[in-house]
């Protein structure tokens, strides 16, 4: 089975511009997402996603320089961009990480993966894992089949929900965390949509002493040791959406980029 993994990243976030080349620890975030991403097991590709625009010319030079392949696409439509990344690298799974999350858990999307092909789902997100951890896995074929068939704004934009919103057509699965985190950690948030998040995770790598890849083992002992931590980005509200009247996926991203 061969398995591809796409970062999607972008300059242009509403909430926060430029976030994803932001310095946490001495590494653009986006080296955090990356490194975290290629110590998942059984990952053959890593690519990146972006966009055509001007400004993500830095972005897409950076990841090239790391030795990363790197698509560019529409900014909207972010399910083709995703699909067109992808494709030529003839996947079997794809997993989605968006670039946002400095700290994917290996060994959490390796427990996806593995539940996928286990179950024979088409997909499987995550439920009881905090919000940045975990990534997105599905079968190539039902994510072709959500780039020819979409056509709901949010669907193209979200790249996940024409999938998880069809459990009639399509096998969803979820990896459920099988230990509750320490206390107050499901109220814990490890991506970056605002500044507060920026300064959170900042302050976070600088107590864990080392680079990516990182454990969420690591960052709730850490969350421990330093409980003035959470109240950084306590405040820090995760935007809603919906598709066609379906509540988004438990482990789906709520940003795009």
């Amino acid at each position: 089975m061969r398995v591809v993994a796409v970062i999607q990243a972008r300059l242009g976030s509403s909430r926060l511009r430029g976030k994803v080349l932001e310095e946490i620890a001495g590494r653009p975030l986006i080296e955090w997402t990356i490194r975290g991403v290629m110590a998942i097991p059984g990952i053959d590709v890593v690519v990146l996603a972006t966009t055509v625009e001007p400004h993500d010319d830095r972005l897409a030079a950076f990841v090239g320089e790391l030795g990363l392949p790197v698509h560019r696409g529409s900014v909207d439509d972010v399910l083709t961009r995703v699909w067109d990344a992808v494709a030529p690298y003839a996947p079997d799974i794809v997993l989605r990480q968006t670039g946002d999350n400095p700290f994917p858990d290996p060994i959490v999307a390796a427990a996806q993966l593995d539940r996928l092909s286990r179950d024979g789902a088409d997909y499987v997100g995550i439920a009881g894992w905090p919000l940045g951890i975990a990534a997105e896995v599905c079968r190539a074929e039902a994510l072709a089949a959500a780039a020819l068939e979409a056509v709901d704004p949010a669907e193209r934009e979200h790249v996940m929900p024409f999938i998880y919103s069809r459990p009639a057509r399509f096998r969803i699965g979820h990896l459920l965390r099988p230990l509750a985190g320490p206390p107050g950690s499901d109220r814990w948030r490890y991506t970056v949509d605002t500044a507060a998040d920026l300064g959170f995770v900042r302050s976070l790598a600088a107590q864990l002493g080392h680079g990516p890849p990182v454990r969420l083992e690591e960052l709730e002992a850490t969350m421990v040791r330093r409980p003035g931590l959470a109240d950084l980005n306590a405040a820090v509200e995760q935007r809603p959406w919906r598709v066609m009247g379906y509540e988004q996926d438990p482990g789906a991203r709520r940003e795009t980029d």
